[in-house]
């Protein structure tokens, strides 16, 4: 499986307008309950909250991962919001995120969930994956430019 068979235009925010990591969580998460493979909306957003407690999920880079294994969703569910202005994530590096993932996983996806998440860091350590997904103009874009890092 690849996150291109997951992440589909719908569920791209290309001006996400939360100022917060909890608005910008809810908001992209609100997009992905459209789905249908959200079961509960506010069960969903407070695991992923619940896991950001833990530690920040902002990894550097002006990238943030916010996710959770949760029985809110069916399978798995990603969605992509990118914000002009940044949000305080409390990101490692201290920054500002731009570019934020929120994940969410059924626990009996475990091995789905884990393996996803390892490749979307692996692209998003790649400086132009970034500025790429920081340039798309396009919610189409957005896709095409993770299916040709995912080819490599």
């Amino acid at each position: 499986m690849k996150i291109s068979e997951y992440l589909t235009k719908e569920h791209c925010i290309m001006d996400l307008k939360a100022s917060s990591k909890e608005e910008a969580i809810t908001e992209i998460a609100a997009h992905l309950s459209d789905s249908g493979k959200v079961k509960d909306k506010d069960k969903f957003i407070s695991d992923i909250l619940e896991r950001e407690k833990l530690g920040s999920t902002g990894i550097g880079n002006k990238v943030a991962i916010p996710h959770s294994r949760t029985d809110a969703v069916q399978d798995f569910v990603i969605g992509f919001g990118r914000s002009r202005r940044g949000v305080e994530f409390k990101a490692l590096d201290g920054e500002p995120v731009n570019l934020i993932f929120v994940m969410g996983a059924n626990p009996k996806e475990l091995n789905l969930y884990l393996r996803l998440l390892a490749e979307l860091s692996k692209y998003l350590m790649n400086s132009h994956f970034r500025a790429d997904l920081l340039s798309a103009s396009s919610h189409q874009q957005v896709i095409e430019i993770l299916k040709k890092f995912e080819r490599g």
